[in-house]
């Protein structure tokens, strides 16, 4: 098996690892490749359709998702041709239509000379339906949250919209979400999300609040130890830094 994958990248070749994604080939040569539903913590969904790119292979021409498009052989691969720029603008403007305050939906639209169209009914979604906060909460080992309905009625909540019982209150959903859609509100020692109010734990070491009550006793049920003075992110960042200090 060859170490090493050829590209020609909108005509400069370019060196790629076998099995590598074609998007993250693209991100190293800082080739600018828009997505909504990729998080370098989560894994490839394609959901978004954003990060659409053309490849020639052998012969055959196509689009495809550069997310979930591993780099296996030589390829030609166009990243802003009119096949491209088309596929990119039509999604936009379905975005553009869901999603018509989103900045970032805004931006992108710009980009792309999308403007949006007065026959489809402008909404204001905050959503983009990307499952970013979705994927976050199975992988944290809760799935308190899904998506209900089809189409155009189709949204991500928690069952029957009512406030979930499986859910921590962690956020791990919210910090994940490109648009800000999902609202997190803390105030004094609690956390509300989701319509359930929590109850924040103050570091024993610092007096941050950094987790909830129920968050520490997933930690300590999963891991079968206490590890609460490990979990504060202010005194992990000050930690880490002494330990750079000391070298």
């Amino acid at each position: 098996m060859t170490d090493v994958v050829y590209l020609n990248v909108d005509g400069e070749q370019v060196k790629a690892r076998p099995g590598m994604r074609l998007l993250d080939v693209l991100r190293e040569q800082g080739v600018d490749i828009p997505t909504l539903c990729d998080h370098e913590g989560l894994v490839p969904w394609g959901s978004c359709r954003l990060c659409m790119v053309e490849v020639t292979e052998r012969g055959r021409n196509r689009l495809v998702a550069s997310c979930l498009y591993p780099a296996e052989r030589a390829s030609d691969v166009y990243t802003e041709s009119p096949r491209v720029r088309a596929a990119r603008r039509f999604v936009l403007t379905l975005l553009l239509a869901r999603n018509a305050d989103v900045q970032l939906v805004q931006e992108l639209a710009g980009r792309y000379g999308v403007s949006r169209l007065e026959r489809l009914p402008a909404k204001q979604e905050k959503c983009t339906l990307c499952l970013r906060c979705v994927r976050a909460c199975a992988v944290q080992g809760h799935s308190a949250i899904g998506t209900a309905f089809r189409g155009q009625e189709k949204k991500v909540g928690p069952p029957f919209d009512e406030p979930p019982a499986d859910c921590v209150g962690c956020a791990a959903c919210a910090a994940v979400c490109p648009t800000g859609a999902i609202e997190v509100i803390e105030k004094g020692d609690t956390r509300t999300i989701w319509g359930r109010t929590f109850e924040l734990v103050r570091c024993k070491k610092c007096g941050a609040s950094f987790a909830t009550r129920e968050q520490l006793v997933w930690v300590r049920k999963e891991l079968g130890q206490e590890i609460e003075d490990k979990l504060c992110p202010c005194c992990r960042q000050r930690d880490e830094a002494q330990r750079m200090v000391k070298g």
